[in-house]
């Protein structure tokens, strides 16, 4: 039998909201670093931190997304010695370190763009510049129709060099001209700095927006009109300006690096955009993935384009696609992080109040079964909403620049709030600052840490028990997956299979109770490998999951000390 190669769960740690160690109301590197012990209890194999490094101050800094210095250190998030802090004690938690790398631009700011703006050799062409053209009216114009994901033109114009730069987000955010190799092998050893330091990976930004076309054309428009009223990025198709096949190449460059090192180094793709107007990224993802000279894994859009409960064919056909088009694996689940809305309010907004909770456990249910890996966001442990605009963050707090580019609806800040600590704390436990960095919403208050590590039926225990779980499940690291067709919704239900291993994964995905006589679609063979009963009724209550052929969970013990070992914990 062929099987997926080995998947993981990744915990995303978002720094400016995590744990403030100085009480200076931001997130920072001494902050993460006393809570991995804390990230080490839920069982994942990997933390990934999003970038620590040197930015313009915000909104040009994007949230760290902006890079000024790829080996520098932001001093509002400490030194490069509490980084090196954190890999050493993540190492001996057992823990892997992936950082944030964005390859597709840097900041307005870097170095290398003020020397490409005085066209410096051989920064001369490290950018995307253009001349642009001049309308009948003799005003400038950008060089094509490409539009910036963050609302108007994906150009601006720069008086010292007199020509238009791409910039697929923030005019702050200077797209790299990745299509020439010498670019390419100034990323490649900015990357090689954080590797030799120790870090075991990198989460790659923004993959699809690495390459473009190099003759500049215009992008169609999805529904091909012209002339328009409205020019938003979401209405063209994306045929020149990303998601190019040259990215593919560079991926490669990339993997040969990664190989040369001898312990495991692990890539994990950002590919939430496909060339439709954005939607639909998982073939662009899977072209990304591959076992020898490609990426180890891509987390798509296929969850998080789900803006309500799903029903049971449409989780069944996003099951089939996913496993179309990654065969051998390397897909990674993610239904939140720091640029969406949180599951547990986005995906449950229209499941009533006094089912919420049951409909949150369910999607984790769902997000640890998925084929792949499961990459989870803060706060989804806990069952985290998102907080609300403006009644849990003021509008004068906003941080995030998406609320003035495109409108308040847009605001990321809802997922970045602080993570709730201690419910008894100032901050919730997050910082002892008057001004913090965004607010705690106080709906977060009965979700913290604290409270939910006394209930031994809270979300937060409940995940950990998840997790610990499906490490003892061969199938769900890298079984294979059939959706069983013939099992009237709204129930859903798929097989995954190893070579150890049967497991029928199945789900009430309503707030209905629901009963199903399992053995009138399985033969005998299948109902004995999964352990279902002849003529056994299952009743699941609303929102309801069941396993059937798992593996109870085995705790090694040490003969010697009769203490709990550490399950070895790898890369992919």
């Amino acid at each position: 039998m062929t099987e997926h190669r080995p998947s993981e769960v990744i915990y995303q740690v978002y720094p400016s909201s995590f744990a403030d160690s100085d009480g200076d109301g931001l997130g920072d590197l001494k902050g993460i670093l006393d809570k991995l012990d804390y990230i080490d209890t839920l069982g994942v194999d990997a933390v990934w931190i999003s970038p620590v490094f040197l930015t313009p101050k915000e909104p040009d800094g994007d949230g760290g997304y902006a890079i000024t210095d790829y080996r520098e250190i932001d001093p509002k998030y400490g030194t490069v010695d509490d980084f090196k802090a954190i890999l050493d004690k993540a190492h001996e938690l057992g823990l892997r370190v992936y950082t944030d790398f964005v390859l597709a631009h840097t900041a307005n700011d870097h170095d290398w763009f003020e020397k490409s703006r005085n066209r410096e050799e051989p920064y001369e062409d490290y950018y995307v510049w253009h001349d642009g053209h001049k309308d009948e009216h003799g005003n400038r114009q950008p060089p094509n129709n490409w539009k910036s994901v963050f609302g108007g033109p994906a150009w601006n114009w720069d008086d010292k060099r007199e020509q238009w730069y791409l910039h697929h987000f923030l005019a702050s955010q200077p797209a790299l001209n990745n299509n020439i190799e010498k670019v390419q092998d100034a990323v490649l050893d900015e990357m090689r700095f954080w590797l030799d330091m120790g870090v075991d990976g990198f989460r790659l930004d923004a993959m699809p927006f690495a390459n473009h076309d190099p003759d500049l054309r215009n992008n169609p428009w999805r529904d091909g009109q012209w002339p328009r009223d409205s020019e938003h990025w979401e209405e063209q198709y994306f045929q020149h300006s990303i998601c190019q096949d040259s990215t593919v190449h560079f991926i490669a460059r990339i993997r040969e690096m990664m190989d040369s090192y001898k312990d495991k180094k692990t890539t994990l793709g950002e590919a939430i955009s496909g060339p439709d107007g954005g939607g639909d990224s998982v073939p662009v993802a899977a072209s990304y993935v591959d076992a020898e000279k490609g990426l180890d894994m891509c987390y798509t859009n296929a969850l998080m384009s789900i803006w309500e409960y799903p029903d049971a064919a449409r989780v069944a056909g996003m099951v089939k696609h996913l496993e179309h088009h990654f065969p051998e694996g390397g897909n990674c689940n993610s239904a939140s992080n720091h640029d969406i809305p949180r599951s547990a309010s986005r995906m449950t907004k229209h499941v009533a109040d006094e089912n919420k909770d049951k409909a949150v456990r369910q999607l984790m249910d769902l997000f640890i079964s998925l084929p792949g890996s499961f990459c989870m966001y803060q706060g989804e442990e806990l069952g985290l909403p998102a907080a609300r605009i403006p009644e849990d963050i003021p509008l004068d707090k906003l941080q995030d620049p998406v609320a003035h580019t495109k409108g308040l609806e847009h605001s990321r800040d809802g997922a970045r709030t602080p993570f709730p600590w201690d419910s008894s704390k100032k901050n919730l436990g997050f910082s002892e600052s008057d001004a913090p960095y965004l607010p705690t919403p106080e709906s977060h208050k009965n979700r913290a840490v604290d409270l939910q590590e006394k209930d031994p039926n809270s979300m937060l225990n409940f995940t950990r028990d998840r997790l610990k779980w499906r490490k003892a499940q061969p199938a769900l690291q890298k079984g294979k997956t059939s959706v069983v067709d013939n099992i009237p919704a709204p129930l859903l239900g798929f097989v995954r299979e190893s070579k150890e291993q049967s497991i029928l994964c199945l789900f009430n995905m309503s707030s209905a109770q629901q009963s199903i006589k399992l053995s009138d679609y399985f033969n005998e063979k299948q109902c004995k490998s999964m352990n279902i009963k002849k003529d056994e009724t299952v009743t699941l209550e609303a929102y309801g999951s069941a396993f059937y052929g798992d593996k109870p969970v085995a705790v090694n013990v040490n003969t010697k000390t009769g203490q709990k070992k550490k399950a070895p914990k790898t890369g992919t």
